[in-house]
């Protein structure tokens, strides 16, 4: 499972607390879907942590030079990135690669676009190889198109 201190090692802690024994169950990028034990990373229309929240996110990924809203819980994390789209695939990779060596059990699911190119959400479970290709292929494509 994916875990804050996977998460703080690539990114800055910018406030809210510090817990590294919190794992993540869900990356998401859509505000409105559900995402317990969420990472939110607002890549999918407006960002809005509040609605991320209310939806089951516990972190978030920001945007190193915009304003944290300052209506969020003062405990709830959040980390910065320069490049919300680039720090989406960094965490996907992290993750792929602790797959692929083994090293942690298979119980994180990103909800990212779908495959198609639709604006849809689709969980996307890594367990299987082809479907981790599947993501990688769908995030790099919105990344192209300046949508991740």
């Amino acid at each position: 499972m994916l875990s804050y201190g996977d998460v703080y090692r690539h990114f800055s802690h910018i406030r809210g607390v510090k817990d590294l024994e919190m794992h993540f169950q869900t990356v998401c990028i859509f505000a409105d879907e559900r995402q317990p034990k969420g990472l939110y990373i607002p890549l999918a229309g407006k960002a809005d942590i509040n609605r991320a929240i209310e939806n089951g996110a516990i972190a978030a990924l920001w945007q190193k030079d915009v304003p944290v809203p300052r209506n969020i819980p003062n405990d709830f994390p959040l980390f910065a990135a320069d490049n919300l789209a680039g720090g989406f695939l960094k965490v996907m990779q992290h993750y792929i690669n602790q797959l692929e060596s083994k090293d942690r059990e298979m119980k994180t699911s990103f909800i990212f676009y779908a495959p198609d190119g639709k604006s849809e959400p689709y969980t996307y479970d890594l367990s299987a190889a082809s479907t981790r290709q599947l993501l990688a292929r769908a995030a790099r494509q919105m990344e192209g198109r300046g949508r991740a």
